[in-house]
């Protein structure tokens, strides 16, 4: 079982292409000279994204949905380990060096200076509400409620994923303070901040630990994997989210005081001298990467092939993402309990999509495990067979865990040509013996559905947003003779250098 590993081919992509835009923007400060990304931080940055790959693909995610404590674990990652790691690498900087030119000039560095980008940045990283913001996410998802709707559909589950990985970052961002942002609050004032988010840990590990009912009932209903109960399993995941998780906020909080009382009150004007000084260093090393950049892009052609190359990466790389996140959507997460029953020899459990059965493709997933050790017999052999109730029509297809978002079940579709009852029959092969179970279901008349095709909408939305922000920078620039653009540049210099 440690084996079921599920690889999210959009999520590993989109991880993949981030590292990528890093290295290549470190490596380019590097050359520059620029003082302020030794490799330590690379390695932290790679670790981050390692981490939360691990937490989205390893069997943490196939187990969540029958173990509350291999959720809670990916929780953990997801919230403890992979954002303070991401931001050690002081990822703002290198992954805009790291874009392509055009990106960086047209977009990314317009983004990053637009006065209320930086407001809402200041006002979101201000202690105070990363910590308000860090307690709801953690509480609101863990409600009975929110996370019930969680487990049954695997794009809310993904949606909790992101809360939890984005509102940690900013929850960790003014303990980490990645440069070159400035802090908003003195250095000591941390202390106290990741105790009070340990406290909010604490509280919520102890509603698992001493709860006497299963919080969330579908843990209830799934089959176990182990030998305890789901209160059991619930008081496990409560007991190391309370003892482990506690960690990530004691030992920084700790670190954090030792250096204040180290340092003294001296240090913080030295520290202020020494980034002045740094800020300098930075443009000078900036502007060299600039002109750089800027000899390779007149090799190349100018801006026009700069500009066609830019929209030939970008819609090659925004296709493919979509491609893999439209062919991503599993139904694994969002199937409940059909059938359990068990012969002489195993355990099987069928599942399937909630509701009424239509005619047409039915998707199935079958859980075989052990009658004895509840292990579960992933080598099993599994065919489905599905019967008219007047046995004039059948089908038949043989799982497999190649077809299945979970390792530990395996999958078929089917189909259900007509409406009126059918009897779907499991046939579990393993070890020389064959057990049969039997489903009947009623089969109703499928309606008309129609579904967007979401990521190419999103991808589509999304260019025309570029396209247009990108009129709008230049729409004063057509027409101008390079003498206005003299004169412009000395009347405001910033504002000639975003035209250009």
């Amino acid at each position: 079982m440690l084996l079921s590993w599920s690889i999210p081919p959009a999520a590993t992509f989109a991880l993949l292409v981030t590292a990528l835009v890093y290295l290549r923007g470190w490596l380019l400060l590097r050359r520059a000279g620029v003082p302020f990304v030794p490799a330590w931080r690379a390695v932290s940055f790679m670790l981050g994204l390692l981490s939360l790959w691990v937490a989205l693909a390893s069997p943490l995610d196939t187990f969540s949905g029958f173990v509350l404590t291999a959720h809670m674990l990916q929780h953990m990652m997801l919230m403890m380990v992979a954002p303070p790691l991401t931001l050690l690498g002081a990822p703002l900087i290198p992954l805009v060096r790291g874009l392509p030119a055009l990106a960086a000039r047209e977009f990314a560095r317009p983004f990053l200076n637009w006065r209320v980008a930086i407001r809402i940045g200041n006002a979101l990283t201000q202690p105070l509400v990363a910590l308000l913001l860090m307690g709801v996410v953690m509480f609101a998802w863990h409600t009975p409620r929110l996370y019930e709707v969680a487990l049954a559909s695997a794009s809310w589950h993904e949606v909790e994923h992101a809360c939890f990985f984005l509102a940690s970052l900013v929850f960790w961002w003014p303990v980490v303070q990645p440069w070159p942002s400035r802090p908003q609050w003195p250095r000591w004032a941390m202390v106290p901040y990741l105790l009070i988010g340990d406290l909010q840990n604490t509280a919520l590990s102890a509603i698992l630990v001493f709860s006497d009912y299963v919080l969330y009932p579908s843990y209830s209903t799934v089959p176990r994997l182990f030998a305890f109960s789901a209160l059991q399993d619930q008081a496990a995941a409560g007991a190391i989210m309370w003892v482990v998780g506690s960690l990530p906020f004691v030992v920084p909080a700790v670190v954090i005081a030792v250096e204040c009382l180290q340092s003294g009150a001296l240090r913080a004007p030295l520290m202020l001298a020494k980034r002045t000084s740094s800020a300098g260093k930075l443009l000078d090393s900036m502007q060299r990467v600039a002109l750089g950049s800027g000899f390779l892009r007149r090799r190349l052609g100018g801006r026009i092939a700069e500009a066609v190359s830019f929209v030939l990466l970008f819609a090659a790389v925004g296709l493919s993402l979509a491609s893999l996140a439209s062919g991503a959507v599993d139904s694994d997460d969002a199937q409940v309990v059909r059938l359990r029953d068990h012969s002489r020899s195993c355990v099987a459990t069928v599942l399937a999509a909630p509701g009424e059965f239509t005619t047409g493709a039915s998707d199935f997933s079958v859980l075989v495990q052990d009658l004895s050790s509840r292990n579960v017999l992933t080598d099993a052999v599994v065919e489905l067979h599905a019967r008219s109730a007047g046995g004039s029509q059948s089908e038949s297809v043989r799982a497999s865990s190649k077809d299945s978002e979970n390792k530990l079940l395996q999958s078929a579709s089917i189909n259900l040509p007509s409406e009126g009852d059918w009897t779907v029959e499991v046939v579990v092969a393993h070890g020389g013996t064959s057990s049969r179970f039997s489903l009947p279901v009623h089969v109703a008349k499928a309606e008309a559905d129609f579904s967007w095709p979401w990521p190419y909408v999103i991808l589509f939305g999304f260019s025309a947003l570029l396209l247009l922000v990108y009129v709008l920078r230049h729409r004063g620039a057509r027409g101008r003779t390079p003498d206005d653009t003299v004169r412009l540049a000395k009347a405001d210099p910033s504002r000639a250098e975003a035209r250009l």
